[in-house]
């Protein structure tokens, strides 16, 4: 009962965070209740109807005391003594603070993000070294197709520079430019700036990769620290 009991505030202090303080406090009275008559079921020999093992007192502010064999929302709140049946006091249970609650619920809410982003990183990296090849196998898929994006960049500047230079040719010598020589340079000039975009993007790709893997490569170099050797990370259940 004892080691049950004493337990109860902390066992359901990971009740739903977005709760009220009201709905937080009748979760509480709930859990501390049927925690209670569980204990006392489990360990009493005493026929039906006898006097409880266990009574829950708490004080008035004007210091009355009163006692139950339920924990009522009055109970939480003011914090409560647990006695045994010759009025020993067997535990003393801290008022339920709400203002502290909250304040703790920011640790909380930081550690299980901190907790849920290390396992996507470890389902997805086995160490440190490991992150490190992928980080770089990314790096060079953007560097290879960067680099065939450039020579087809000089190709299309040359077409388009063969194709003005005749173009000049043609009106020193009098000549109109056609339509078609005409549409065939905006259209090289469409893909050259089409092109220069998409190197852009793909440099902006690479320096965000170098970014990301950053926090990655710390974190799990400090898991490996900290643990000698990462935490074997369960495969998720087949459907």
């Amino acid at each position: 009962m004892t080691r049950i009991v004493g337990q109860e505030l902390h066992e359901v202090s990971g009740v739903s965070m977005s709760l009220s303080g009201k709905v937080i406090l009748r979760v509480l009275v709930l859990a501390l209740s049927l925690g209670a008559e569980f204990a006392i079921a489990a360990t009493s020999n005493a026929p039906a109807g006898s006097e409880p093992k266990r009574w829950y007192r708490f004080f008035s502010e004007g210091g009355i005391p009163t006692l139950s064999d339920q924990i009522t929302e009055e109970h939480v709140k003011r914090g409560y003594d647990i006695l045994d049946r010759n009025m020993q006091v067997l535990r003393r249970i801290p008022a339920f603070n709400e203002d502290a609650y909250q304040k703790d619920k920011v640790r909380r809410d930081a550690m299980l993000r901190r907790q849920q982003e290390d396992a996507r990183i470890l389902r997805l990296y086995s160490s440190s070294r490991d992150a490190e090849l992928a980080r770089n196998r990314l790096l060079d898929t953007l560097e290879t197709s960067i680099g065939y994006n450039a020579i087809q960049l000089m190709r299309l500047k040359r077409l388009r520079s063969e194709l003005v230079e005749h173009a000049a040719d043609q009106e020193r010598s009098g000549k109109s430019l056609t339509n078609q020589t005409k549409d065939q340079i905006h259209q090289y000039e469409l893909q050259i700036q089409d092109l220069n975009s998409l190197v852009a993007s793909q440099r902006a790709e690479q320096a965000k990769v170098r970014q990301d893997f950053i926090g990655i490569i710390q974190r799990l170099t400090e898991l490996e620290s900290n643990k000698g050797g990462l935490p074997a990370i369960a495969p998720p259940p087949s459907p």
